[in-house]
């Protein structure tokens, strides 16, 4: 053997049909055709696995897709904000969720534009992801 090239086999360890063709007393070629049977039906057994494969992860998509809330917002609307800066710092008592903020303006990206409904306003973008929809809380009246 030499280092960087490719070695040369005989011909009987490279295909091993002759020396089961010697094993089983068949002749040559069929030994060769019982060897391409066996690699079509591995082939055929390899489709069926991707194809179940396929089924399952369909069943899966499905599965978790049937749980997917779609939430639709529209401008003039009121959101809370999800603030996952301190998910680990705070206690178990107080709330993650940021605002209310307004809904200014909701993009087709999934983007949403929110203000705050306070005297001082400042606009910031966000992703709608992030966002959960609140009712205006009612009034005395």
């Amino acid at each position: 053997m030499v280092y960087g090239k490719t070695t040369m086999m005989p011909i009987e360890f490279e295909y091993k049909t002759l020396r089961k063709a010697l094993q089983l007393n068949m002749t040559l070629s069929e030994a060769q055709k019982d060897h391409i049977k066996q690699l079509n039906a591995l082939d055929e057994l390899r489709n069926m696995a991707v194809q179940h494969t396929k089924i399952i992860q369909h069943q899966q998509a499905k599965w978790h897709d049937k749980y997917i809330k779609e939430r639709k917002f529209k401008s003039g609307d009121w959101a809370l904000l999800y603030d996952s800066r301190y998910k680990d710092t705070m206690g178990k008592v107080h709330t993650r969720w940021l605002g209310p903020y307004e809904i200014v303006e909701v993009f087709q990206n999934g983007a949403v534009r929110l203000t705050t409904i306070d005297p001082v306003r400042f606009k910031l973008l966000v992703n709608s992801h992030r966002l959960r929809l609140y009712h205006k809380p009612a009034t005395k009246e």
